[in-house]
């Protein structure tokens, strides 16, 4: 019975942490878009119109901060159509979670580390500008539309900003700290061997990796950082990994974002960009780090 309730803490106490880590984020993020909705209409459009461009600037200099929850914050705003989809892949692009203290705990030197958030923080740029030029010469600029948010969400106005952010962010840390749990539980129980095995393969380990990325959740960021600094993998696939990997955004996209199409897209963006530059990065880099 002990053990069994030991193993039950180990499953739930990261998963825990991390997700109350997040909630300070969520709950800001969410009471600056209930402050958006009940301020002068006129003003705010014109104020969130013109700072939107600027987006995918401020959206990779954020995500390079090592918290999961920026990712999260910043799908539930692209949702509410507050945000560019340019602003929402530059924050995921940049997205680490926990590289960059696991660098700093394994003393690599201060020049490296800059390098890797330099290279994470140029991809993310160029893919976030390319992504909202694309979208506004094609005229599929997404809207502020953060009245019809609300709806789905099931606001009501009688709770005032303050509990109304409250209900949204207990919501979606709920369905995270779920995922987490049964995400943390399936790391836990496969072979570190097989990720091994299967990252010895050029070329697939590549794509493996990307693909892995792509589960919303923080620990992917620990285990590809860990197999970089363990020798196993190059700089190439980690970050393929860790590209492709925006933390819990994916999760809260997929359950704020009603337009399924647009997701999906955003997915495979990610995916390729994740591909791409990363392998393109091993290939240039591969040689320093």
């Amino acid at each position: 019975m002990a053990e069994i309730l030991k193993e039950l803490l180990h499953i739930f106490k990261h998963p825990v942490l991390e997700t109350l880590k997040m909630a300070p984020i969520l709950f800001l993020a969410y009471l600056f878009m209930e402050w958006l909705e009940h301020a002068d209409e006129g003003k705010m459009a014109r104020f969130v119109h013109k700072s939107r461009r600027f987006g995918p600037l401020f959206g990779s200099a954020l995500g390079l901060v090592p918290q999961c929850g920026f990712s999260g914050a910043i799908a539930s705003m692209y949702a509410a159509g507050t945000v560019t989809v340019g602003t929402l892949l530059a924050v995921f692009l940049t997205t680490s979670d926990e590289m960059l203290p696991m660098l700093i705990s394994a003393n690599f030197s201060a020049s490296i580390i800059l390098l890797i958030l330099g290279i994470k923080l140029v991809i993310g740029l160029i893919v976030g500008f390319v992504a909202d030029l694309i979208t506004r010469k094609t005229n599929h600029e997404k809207k502020q539309d953060i009245h019809s948010f609300c709806e789905r969400e099931h606001c009501s106005c009688d709770d005032g900003i303050f509990l109304s952010a409250l209900k949204h962010t207990l919501k979606i840390l709920l369905i995270i700290l779920i995922i987490s749990i049964g995400l943390h539980f399936l790391v836990e129980h496969i072979p570190e061997d097989t990720f091994r095995s299967i990252l010895n393969f050029p070329v697939l380990s590549e794509i493996f990796a990307a693909a892995i990325g792509l589960i919303p959740n923080c620990t992917v960021s620990v285990l590809f950082t860990q197999l970089f600094l363990d020798g196993t993998l190059g700089i190439g696939p980690m970050l393929c990994a860790l590209l492709s990997n925006g933390g819990v955004g994916l999760l809260v996209l997929y359950r704020t974002n009603y337009n399924r199409k647009a997701n999906v897209i955003i997915t495979l963006i990610l995916f390729l960009s994740g591909l791409l530059f990363g392998s393109l990065a091993g290939l240039i880099f591969g040689g320093i780090l």
